[in-house]
């Protein structure tokens, strides 16, 4: 008996001589794992047990697929993340030139208050996109931080265009 066995708990040690003895009998059964480790299949459980003494419910072949399955899994959330980012930005870059050009159509002025631009200005849907607006020029009117909140209460204002 090797070292390597010897020095293994009891129960690993009973697998692994089992699995070694199995595969004389039934080399067919063999299956190496990507760690060049063989196991054999025992049909009376239906277990796989290693030449380590390790025993698990999937073969090797199986637990690959699942590590390749695992692998492309990351490979595909990657990907979206890095698609998603990529669209965030431009819609970030979309957005700054509408909201730039509103901005300057509007000559950096509130449109209710005709305060000038003393504090960011706010941008405002006339029409709200739950209420199907637009990002349209025509449906976007320069607005201060403190008319912002008072427009969002009121409805709909057909002045404003």
């Amino acid at each position: 008996m090797s070292e390597k066995l010897k020095n293994l708990p009891k129960t690993m040690m009973d697998r692994a001589i089992f699995a070694r003895q199995r595969s004389k009998e039934h080399p067919e059964l063999i299956e190496v794992d990507n760690e060049m480790l063989p196991w054999i299949y025992c049909e009376d459980d239906n277990l796989w047990y290693s030449f380590d003494g390790n025993y698990s419910t999937s073969s090797p072949q199986e637990k690959a697929q699942k590590q390749l399955d695992h692998e492309l899994k990351q490979l595909e959330y990657e990907t979206n993340a890095v698609k998603n980012a990529m669209q965030r930005y431009e819609d970030n870059l979309y957005w700054s030139k509408i909201r730039q050009d509103i901005l300057e159509r509007d000559k950096h002025t509130c449109q209710i208050c005709d305060k000038k631009a003393s504090t960011k200005l706010h941008i405002h849907h006339i029409c709200k996109i739950k209420e199907q607006g637009t990002e349209h020029y025509d449906n976007l009117i320069t607005v201060c931080p403190q008319c912002h909140p008072k427009i969002d209460r009121n409805l709909y204002n057909p002045e404003w265009e």
